[in-house]
């Protein structure tokens, strides 16, 4: 009975204690500034753009590669909104496999990534593993919304406190354009009807690509910058000396090449400036032929790859020169196609400038279509792209050869692919 009684005295004594059960998910416990929970980008409002540049330094010191960035050029930066060259374009963070571990937050060099110390980088349960994977989209929501009130970095705090301490002065608040007041300070700015990003110097004026020459056949040519004609210039004086090491006459295109381009100035016409007109027909009319390096960031006929070819084949041909032997003709077609300097003849724009004193690649190098009629003219990515006809046509020549090189017979299904596809027959296939 007195345990009883005991009980009953416990029990009566709870009623006028206050509650300390939550009732989650309507309420929340406040979290503490030092909490982690998941990486998240933050957002400069003062050039409204990401802090994050895609420099893939938190990508690298990720210890369990959770993270994927990639950077391109950032059109703000001409605009004169902002400091950054460069700018994230696309960045990935799989929730599924991060531990939390704030070395991407430690070692970023620009403030652009801090964990979510709210409740909203808590609350991430999914049905879907997958779901768990955020795009920048996702991973700069938080900041965007002004989520991120009090962003928390280990060693600024440090600084803070060591400052703090001393008496020193304190160091500069971290994540200031990411902060709500930044955030209400572009609203204020909007709201004047000024621009979402501050203006931070004169837009850049667009370089001119091409003008008219003042000849009288009124023919375009390139105006460079600064930084092109000195490039020009060397590598048309490195070619004169090439020549002049070896004991030969120098090529009266390649000097004229030099002193146009040791008289050019920047911004004028490549016909300008006092240089001879042999000069200005020399020189280039730009860095690939018409149709070429014409493509999309990837793609085979992309700038960077047909720059890649291009210096692969000059690599090829300079290696065979010195070797006294003469330049292989899958490699004098590549310089011929891609406007390289050192093709035989004068190549591509020997061609198209309609020159009669050099002898020009044979005409079927740039008139012979790659695959037959209707082969090869689908998307990127359809099984009738370029891309993907090119693979079948080398993968049934590969197999060609190696059915001649055991003594087989090419089996009929290859022999019709090379055939459909405009490919060659091996040296021994017969037809």
């Amino acid at each position: 009975m007195k345990g009883i009684l005991k009980g009953l005295g416990t029990t009566l004594s709870t009623f006028a204690r206050k509650p300390v059960t939550l009732e989650y998910p309507d309420v929340h416990h406040p979290l503490p500034v030092r909490q982690r929970s998941f990486p998240v980008l933050t957002w400069d409002f003062d050039q409204n753009e990401p802090c994050c540049t895609g420099c893939n330094i938190c990508v690298r010191n990720c210890p369990v590669d959770c993270m994927t960035a990639i950077m391109h050029d950032n059109p703000k930066h001409a605009e004169g909104t902002s400091d950054r060259r460069k700018i994230v374009e696309k960045f990935w963070i799989d929730y599924g496999r991060c531990m939390r571990c704030n070395i991407c937050v430690e070692v970023c060099p620009f403030e652009a990534i801090v964990m979510d110390n709210n409740w909203s980088g808590h609350e991430h349960s999914v049905y879907d593993r997958l779901d768990l994977h955020m795009d920048i989209d996702e991973l700069m929501k938080a900041s965007r919304e002004g989520r991120l009130n009090l962003p928390f970095q280990p060693e600024d705090t440090i600084e803070a406190l060591v400052a703090e301490l001393s008496g020193a002065e304190a160091p500069e608040l971290p994540f200031k354009v990411s902060l709500p007041e930044a955030r209400q300070r572009q609203l204020e700015r909007i709201a004047r009807g000024e621009a979402a990003a501050i203006q931070l110097r004169e837009p850049e004026k667009p370089k001119a690509a091409a003008v008219a020459a003042a000849t009288p056949g009124g023919e375009e040519v390139e105006v460079l910058s600064e930084s092109k004609i000195r490039a020009r210039r060397m590598r048309a004086e490195r070619q004169a000396k090439e020549f002049t090491d070896k004991g030969e006459a120098v090529p009266a295109e390649i000097l004229a090449a030099v002193e146009l381009y040791t008289n050019m100035k920047p911004g004028e016409a490549a016909s300008g400036g006092g240089a001879p007109a042999a000069a200005a027909a020399a020189a280039p009319r730009g860095e690939f032929p018409p149709g070429i390096g014409t493509g999309p960031k990837g793609d085979p006929n992309s700038p960077e790859k047909v720059r890649a070819r291009r210096m692969r084949a000059e690599r090829k041909a300079k290696e065979a020169q010195a070797a006294g032997e003469p330049i292989p003709e899958d490699v004098v077609q590549t310089l011929y196609e891609l406007g390289s300097e050192l093709s035989p003849g004068g190549g591509v724009w020997a061609t198209l400038g309609g020159a009669t004193a050099v002898a020009a690649a044979p005409a079927e190098a740039a008139a012979a279509p790659e695959f037959p009629p209707g082969i090869g003219i689908g998307p990127k990515g359809d099984p009738n792209s370029p891309e993907k006809v090119r693979a079948r046509r080398m993968r049934a020549e590969r197999q060609a050869k190696e059915a001649l090189a055991k003594g087989e017979p090419i089996p009929e299904e290859v022999l019709a692919t090379i055939k459909e596809l405009g490919g060659k027959l091996p040296e021994g296939a017969g037809q």
